[in-house]
Formats: C-alpha cells, sequence, structure tokens
C-alpha cells in the first residue's frame, strides 16, 4: 500500500513550491518508506536562468518547471511488500506474464 502526501514548507525542495511524495508502507514493521517525489518548481528557476518561450500572442512568457524522481528503492519495496522467504510473486500489473521457476537438484557433483 501506499499513500501520498506533501512536505511542508521545512520540507519541500529548497527551490520549489511544492514538493509531493509517494510513500510506502512496510506492514511487517510498520515503518514508511519514501518511494518517489515530484517538486513543483513554478518560475523559480526560470526566472534565476531566463528560461522563456514565445506564446501564441507573441510574448514572452517564463516557464514552469518540475522535477520528479522514482529511485531503485521503489524496487526494493516491491520485493519487500511482494517477497517473502518463499519468493517473489508480483501481481499481473507489474508483470503480466507469470513464470515459474523450479528448481531440479543435480545428479551427484564429481569427485
Amino acid at each position: 500500500p501506499v499513500v501520498k502526501g506533501e512536505k511542508s514548507q521545512g520540507e519541500k525542495f529548497a527551490g520549489g513550491d511544492t514538493t509531493t511524495t509517494l510513500e510506502a508502507f512496510i506492514s511487517e514493521n510498520g515503518r514508511g518508506i519514501q518511494a518517489a517525489t515530484s517538486h513543483y518548481l513554478g518560475t523559480n528557476f526560470a526566472k534565476m536562468f531566463d528560461i522563456s518561450f514565445e506564446d501564441d500572442d507573441g510574448s514572452r512568457k517564463l516557464v514552469s518547471q518540475s522535477s520528479w524522481g522514482l529511485s531503485t528503492r521503489s524496487l526494493g519495496i516491491l520485493a519487500m511488500v511482494h517477497g517473502d522467504d518463499r519468493g517473489l510473486v508480483l501481481p499481473p500489473r507489474v508483470a503480466p506474464v507469470q513464470v515459474i521457476v523450479v528448481p531440479i537438484p543435480g545428479g551427484r557433483s564429481a569427485a
């Protein structure tokens, strides 16, 4: 299970207007882990670096920007939520083709 959230003014990305997050709940320990973030930067960086465009009326406007990240931590969360000591079972929305790996014990080792 995941929860959408928004960072407080003290926690948000320093140059942005808002920061939203996706937090995953780990049921085994009752903790949460941040899986992804999205920062709405507005025109803050456009002002600093003079990033603009010409609109349909020929007026020059500053661009609005955003920045987002989805880390490999998300893959770890996926394995924690859908795996156990017996293996990993991914839901069909994640892995539409299901595969079962059956280990077959080998013969005697060469001595």
